[in-house]
């Protein structure tokens, strides 16, 4: 009888937060996703696996690293993504001043070992993606899907995954590009705004702190990023936002406010902007989710 593995065992604990899903196995499926999610790492994130039962493709959103696989070691930054397989050993080790962010999703089954040739995608493959915003979002699709359960999670993250798999094949960057000055300094300015979002709040002041000037900090991420610095500031802000109304249960005046947001109706309207909902009514839909879910 073939041996039947837990995901759990093998998801570190070195992580300050997760979001995570997992589904169960069927044997005699072509291609069947086991598990998926995102970790946001602790400065000492290390995982060491000399064996794994599944294929897995990783996705580093931001933060740094080192990843080992196979014969390869490389460094990792956002947009990197990696493929590892079973019995492929893989050592992935996040930078203690620049924790890891990543996205990931495990799967399996009898064809998927022909796809991943097919597309010469096969494990130990390493790349990287100049524009990254749009696997991202795929990621984050695919873990709503995860986490539902529904009737469809199954076919819908199968379909998703192997999309997730054609995207990142067909944006992989020569790794040339990214090792310029230009690239350089475009991660450093996407980092800072990820991690001060809070506090700087204009494309002035962000570029000011960065050494650039903000012509340049927006020809950076029209060459990097499909978003401006601007929308992609104002989604990290508004991600921060719809937290607090969930997590926090915070009213909406105060979350404006943490956000320096001097007068509440702007912070609507630039919270709709993003989630196409005002916050009031995004804040009381998902109580009456969870109440009913």
């Amino acid at each position: 009888m073939q041996e039947r593995h837990t995901p759990t065992s093998f998801i570190s604990r070195e992580v300050e937060s997760s979001r995570l899903f997992f589904l169960d196995q069927t044997d005699g499926e072509d291609f069947a996703v086991v598990f998926g999610g995102f970790e946001r790492c602790e400065a000492d994130y290390q995982i060491d696996r000399n064996r794994f039962p599944w294929y897995c493709l990783e996705f580093v959103s931001h933060g740094a690293g080192v990843l080992r696989i196979g014969d390869l070691q490389v460094e990792i930054s956002p947009g990197s993504f990696f493929i590892y397989g079973p019995s492929l050993p893989h050592q992935i080790v996040s930078s203690p001043d620049q924790p890891l962010g990543k996205y990931f999703v495990g799967f399996t089954g009898n064809g998927v070992a022909d796809f991943l040739k097919q597309y010469e995608m096969e494990p130990g493959f390493f790349s990287r993606c100049l524009k990254s915003e749009p696997i991202r979002r795929a990621f984050d699709s695919l873990i709503d899907r995860g986490v539902r359960k529904s009737q469809f999670t199954r076919p819908l993250c199968a379909a998703i995954t192997r999309q997730l798999l054609l995207m990142c094949r067909d944006d992989a960057a020569d790794l040339g590009n990214t090792d310029t000055p230009a690239y350089a300094t475009y991660g450093r300015a996407k980092d800072f705004i990820e991690r001060n979002f809070i506090e700087f709040t204009t494309l002035d002041a962000i570029a000011k702190a960065c050494r650039i000037d903000a012509p340049y900090l927006c020809r950076l991420f029209a060459r990097f990023h499909d978003e401006s610095p601007y929308q992609f500031l104002t989604r990290l802000r508004m991600q921060h936002a719809s937290r607090m109304l969930l997590e926090s249960g915070a009213n909406v005046k105060s979350v404006a406010a943490t956000l320096g947001f001097k007068d509440p109706f702007h912070f609507s309207r630039v919270f709709k902007s993003v989630h196409h909902v005002a916050p009031s009514l995004f804040q009381k839909s998902m109580k009456v989710e969870e109440a009913f879910g």
